[in-house]
């Protein structure tokens, strides 16, 4: 993006000639921002599921948060409990419309 002392113009080919433009007329220079690292995306754990469904079998959580209201029903617990009662509502939306 070209940048004019504290003025940024469009990276637009009107944007370029207007800060080429400003910066004559105020004798001062031209800066492009430079790019940066672009973060590679992690991939997405397909299997997330079935991960946490084996996990609360192996420590026997089962029915914790049923219902979502109970005292013992608690940040990551209730988190999830949430989830799989989103996801449930939408699957069952999706057999009513078919």
């Amino acid at each position: 993006m070209p940048k004019v002392g504290n003025i940024h113009f469009p990276y637009t080919p009107a944007g370029k000639l207007k800060a080429k433009a400003f910066a004559d007329k105020t004798d001062q220079k031209v800066t492009h921002k430079r790019g940066g690292s672009v973060k590679k995306k992690k991939k997405k754990d397909k299997k997330w599921i079935q991960k946490v469904s084996k996990s609360i079998k192996k420590r026997g959580t089962k029915g914790k948060c049923t219902p979502i209201t109970k005292p013992g029903c608690k940040g990551r617990a209730k988190a999830l409990a949430k989830t799989f009662k989103k996801m449930a509502k939408k699957r069952k939306g999706k057999k009513r419309k078919a």
